[in-house]
């Protein structure tokens, strides 16, 4: 027997329970759905007990069962296009599944190409994901997860993976306590939906929340918009301020892309943290605060130490805990049940349903089609989830009145550029969410070449550093140097209103207008007493 699949005290150890960080995860076979006629079935899994307690499963029209996530019972892929008769997977040595069509007559692609006869699949293949595409209509995503994620939902964190399992893992060791967590990930990997999920499951929940962008405070008004100023203090300061932090008392306030925070700040910060005092610009005296700090950053702080651009001393205080978000590529088994929610949220705002909102379902003519989702799960994303979401939001509004959804010709030559070649998946298991990549220096970047990435990346200065090659404190320097960029700090009120009024409160076309960001607009909407 082999000890990696079929050792007695592995059958289902913790089908109910807890796994244990650190502990070894139980991996199971499990076939996902990423594309169905019924669009809303993505995301549905079925766990192949057959394949791992006894060596072989047949895949068919009618099995296995799939279980929806919200639901107790499953059903099979129940569609007229996919034979009765069977796919037979075999398990085949150490984590090695062969696949064979023995009497299946309709088309069968593995990884986009045909299966012939039979193929064995490969232990680091299955563990990255195998595509499946069954009759043109269905595409399965089979993989190994462990076997906790397949039973959790929990944080309003979607996925099956092992990666945002162990997120949720975290979550639930550190969410009733008052310690400072750092949550480390790449831009879009949704470090600020794990701070809240912190802070809706702690003892704080029901006081403030308040999220401060630290890239987006004007330098010379950082400390006054935190700590609160007095009447008088500054040029400008004609009354007394409250700060971010006793706005928050109380509660928590979640300080997003720590990293960009001036020197002077980090003092400040780390003054908080050591003392629970705050210091007003201008005033006298300290305050005392109660507020429980959850930080984010994309940067490598340990580097950015050893220059002293961060202080190593803040860094050991808000690394007490710390949380890692890996890259959507590194976890395609979470992209079907992303879509499904980010398409359902469009589709609702499109088609104004009510009730329950189902998307269209069609057998001959499918909504989404499996070559359009193979694209999807090859993609990069380097933008991750935010960026997925965006393409699912366009992809609905382009297939309004169409029986299928289609990528225009701009949107697949970005997404093409973005599918995943050789040797990176090679890379895959290792978190690179904390490292800065400077492969260029800023004076390579030419205007154009800057303009060209931040509309490709929708202003995301972020996912536009990345696309460059550069930091993305570059960027916001490279933005000043051209007087017809801006940033949304730099727009006035009358403007940001009059767009505002023009466009109805639409963010997406707020966006393209003024050239910003969308999260700039809203936050600075918001600031402004606006429903954004």
């Amino acid at each position: 027997m082999n000890s990696e699949y079929d050792a007695p005290t592995q059958l289902y150890p913790n089908w109910s329970g807890d796994s244990a960080l650190g502990d070894e995860p139980i991996l199971l076979p499990v076939l996902i759905i990423a594309c169905h006629p019924d669009a809303n079935r993505l995301g549905e899994y079925a766990v192949l007990d057959s394949l791992w307690q006894h060596g072989s499963q047949e895949l068919s029209r009618h099995w296995p069962e799939f279980i929806n996530p919200q639901d107790s019972f499953g059903k099979g892929l129940s569609i007229a296009h996919i034979s009765r008769k069977s796919l037979l997977l075999e398990r085949s040595g150490a984590m090695q599944i062969k696949l064979s069509r023995q009497q299946y007559s309709a088309p069968v692609r593995v990884d986009g190409k045909a299966l012939q006869d039979s193929l064995l699949v490969g232990k680091k293949e299955l563990q990255q994901g195998v595509q499946l595409c069954l009759s043109e209509r269905v595409l399965l995503i089979l993989k190994y997860i462990p076997v906790p994620a397949l039973h959790n939902n929990s944080y309003g964190l979607l996925g099956l993976s092992q990666d945002i399992e162990a997120v949720r893992e975290r979550i639930r060791k550190v969410d009733g306590l008052n310690e400072p967590v750092l949550i480390r990930g790449a831009t879009g990997t949704g470090k600020e939906l794990v701070a809240q999920a912190i802070y809706q499951n702690s003892a704080r929940v029901g006081k403030p929340f308040i999220s401060v962008n630290l890239a987006a405070l004007q330098e010379s008004l950082a400390a006054a918009e935190l700590f609160g100023a007095r009447k008088g203090s500054y040029t400008g300061a004609v009354q007394e301020r409250q700060g971010y932090f006793q706005a928050a008392n109380g509660g928590t306030l979640f300080l997003d892309e720590i990293g960009e925070a001036s020197v002077e700040v980090q003092t400040m910060l780390l003054r908080v943290l050591e003392t629970g005092d705050v210091m007003p610009v201008g005033a006298n005296q300290s305050e005392k605060v109660d507020v429980r700090i959850i930080a984010a950053t994309d940067a490598n702080l340990e580097k950015l130490g050893e220059t002293d651009a961060f202080k190593l001393p803040l860094l050991h205080r808000l690394s007490s805990y710390q949380i890692f978000l890996s890259p959507l590529k590194e976890r395609c088994e979470d992209i079907p049940c992303l879509l499904l929610h980010f398409f359902l949220q469009q589709w609702e705002q499109v088609e104004k349903q009510q009730g329950a909102v189902r998307l269209p379902t069609d057998d001959d003519i499918p909504w989404l089609s499996p070559d359009l989702v193979s694209v999807l799960l090859s993609c990069d994303w380097p933008g991750n989830i935010r960026q997925l979401r965006n393409v699912a939001r366009q992809l609905v509004i382009d297939g309004r009145g169409q029986k299928q959804l289609r990528l225009d010709a701009q949107l697949r030559d970005m997404l093409h550029n973005q599918v995943e070649t050789p040797g990176v998946a090679e890379s895959r298991g290792q978190y690179k969410g904390s490292e800065v990549s400077v492969k260029r220096k800023p004076s390579q970047v030419s205007r154009e070449e800057l303009a060209q990435g931040l509309r490709q990346h929708r202003f995301d200065l972020q996912a536009t550093a990345d696309h460059l090659g550069i930091a993305r404190a570059s960027v916001y320097k490279l933005i000043e140097r051209h007087p017809e960029m801006r940033q949304v700090a730099d727009i006035s009120d009358e403007e940001l209103i009059a767009s505002y009024e023009k466009h109805a409160g639409d963010l997406e076309k707020m966006m393209w207008q003024l050239e910003v960001s969308q999260l700039g607009l809203r936050r600075r909407l918001r600031a402004m007493g606006f429903d954004a």
